[in-house]
């Protein structure tokens, strides 16, 4: 399961992330919204445990300046600790473009360590260097349904999608393709 973030606003109705996450990032509110999304996620997952529903793994994006945040490994182990869920439950996502700063490197060690699962989420839309891929501790790799949607058309885009799925597998990695 996915924690997808939507914006009910009293006068302009439903708005999607791509029209206000930009701004969020911005202005640095990302961190409280990403908090907040991040506490709520943790809540429903183990309301739904305590329902006895089947247990899944959730799955939450994060940004880059909440991974920079030195204490932000700690805030998730809190939060897993408060809610009584083992961390294996809890799957961040982040973007390519996260990757860039050395700063989240450091912490996506200690989620990793902590037992978290990570995964580069829209995978192909970035700077999809394939080092990252090979010096974080990435568990998943999401493909963005963009890069995927000229496969069935296209051999070169065929190729290019083996190409990647091939290469993340045999880095250990798993492989989502997004919107199939």
């Amino acid at each position: 399961a996915e924690a997808l973030l939507r914006w009910q606003t009293r006068y302009d109705g439903m708005k999607l992330p791509n029209e206000f996450i930009p701004s969020a990032e911005q202005t640095g509110l990302i961190v409280d919204i990403g908090s907040w999304v991040l506490e709520t996620a943790c809540a429903q997952l183990a309301e739904w445990r305590r329902l006895g529903l089947p247990q899944v793994r959730l799955a939450v994006n994060v940004s880059a300046q909440q991974l920079i945040d030195d204490e932000f490994a700690e805030r998730v182990e809190r939060l897993l600790a408060q809610n009584r869920l083992p961390p294996s439950v809890l799957e961040l996502e982040l973007t390519e473009t996260a990757l860039v700063d050395a700063q989240v490197g450091a912490a996506l060690k200690d989620l990793a360590e902590l037992g978290v699962s990570l995964a580069i989420d829209d995978f192909g839309t970035g700077f999809s260097s394939l080092n990252y891929l090979r010096r974080h501790p990435i568990h998943t790799v999401k493909l963005d349904a963009s890069f995927l949607e000229e496969v069935p058309a296209d051999a070169s885009a065929a190729a290019v999608a083996e190409s990647v799925l091939t290469m993340a597998h045999s880095l250990g990695k798993s492989v989502v393709a997004e919107g199939v």
